[in-house]
């Protein structure tokens, strides 16, 4: 989060591991040694005004528990998660997890990308990695956007996908040629600093 420019002074860390709580506070980030499944834990650091959650306890069950309880607390509060077994991706969504990541899965595409080809593998490896020469972005679009095509993003992004009223459109689809206010979309930027000479 600090390599993609967020303040450390916005970020507070949750951890009941004193080692770790004290490489995050080398960071510069708030820290607080406590459990995370629980109620008075979450109020002490004020949830339901977080812009957004993340929630990485090591254990798929913990994780779990750790967004039912953030999502009962806070109802609208974006919320990301780490699991690590399958099975456990829907029980994840069921919890009230907006994204569901597993990085086995992210580890298998990797894998099969380079049976396709090395480059795909590498392309994707860059999207990943905060020193990339790409990243990935999720933005709403502007007002100046609204009635053109995906092509034509004025970041000079790629466009790749649109969310409009809950429902993804990819490039290809009619609907992505004439962008809507409201519109959210996911676009491919060249990373700061990169942007002269980062391919996409």
């Amino acid at each position: 989060l600090i390599e993609r420019g967020i303040d450390p002074r916005r970020i507070v860390v949750v951890e009941p591991s004193e080692d770790r709580l004290a490489e995050a506070e080398k960071l510069g980030v708030n820290v607080m040694a406590a459990d995370a499944t629980r109620d008075e834990t979450l109020k002490a650091v004020r949830i339901a005004e977080a812009q957004s959650v993340l929630v990485s306890a090591g254990r798929d069950d913990t994780s779990i528990l750790i967004v039912l309880t953030v999502r009962h607390l806070a109802p609208d509060v974006p919320i990301s998660v780490v699991v690590r077994a399958d099975d456990n991706e829907l029980l994840a969504r069921q919890a009230g997890a907006n994204n569901v990541i597993n990085p086995v899965r992210f580890t298998g595409l990797l894998l099969a990308g380079s049976v396709k080809g090395a480059h795909i593998a590498d392309y994707l490896a860059d999207l990943a990695s905060v020193s990339g020469r790409v990243q990935l972005v999720e933005r709403v679009v502007s007002e100046a956007e609204c009635g053109l095509p995906i092509t034509d993003l004025k970041s000079g992004g790629q466009g790749l996908r649109i969310y409009r009223n809950g429902r993804a459109m990819g490039f290809w689809e009619d609907e992505c040629q004439t962008l809507q206010p409201g519109d959210v979309v996911v676009e491919i930027v060249p990373t700061i600093g990169n942007e002269g000479d980062a391919p996409i």
